[in-house]
């Protein structure tokens, strides 16, 4: 948000359509949980390949590297002086551990167990 700076009407199409989705989400969970993980699990694997072709762009200098926004820095706890590119690995990392942890979830429900019995193991990534 800091670094794209959206218009109003952006900013209301990205409401509207996490609207849409969390109401389906919350519909497809209540069917089937095993489900709902499993496509959440896949929308973060397409998240994962879209921050790398961002990486791939900054890299090859069609999107500046500018510094990383004040906000991103306190949030992700990076070094001051860190940029853009630093921003997108750390939430890359972030998407891959959300992709791992929903296809865990969707597998402890195919197994016809629960994760409040089964949870990750620690260290599960």
């Amino acid at each position: 948000m800091e670094v794209s700076k959206p218009r109003w009407y952006e900013r209301a199409l990205v409401f509207a359509v996490q609207g849409v989705f969390f109401n389906s989400y919350f519909l497809g969970y209540m069917i089937s949980p095993k489900f709902a993980h499993c496509v959440v699990g896949y929308l973060e694997e397409e998240a994962i390949h879209s921050y790398t072709e961002f990486l791939k762009e900054i890299d090859n200098g069609n999107i500046e590297n500018v510094p990383a926004p004040a906000i991103a820095i306190d949030y992700w706890r990076l070094p001051p002086g860190s940029t853009l590119r630093d921003v997108v690995m750390v939430v890359r990392a972030d998407e891959a551990h959300h992709r791992d942890v929903n296809h865990f979830a969707s597998d402890i429900h195919y197994q016809g167990r629960v994760l409040k019995v089964a949870p990750a193991p620690i260290g599960y990534h």
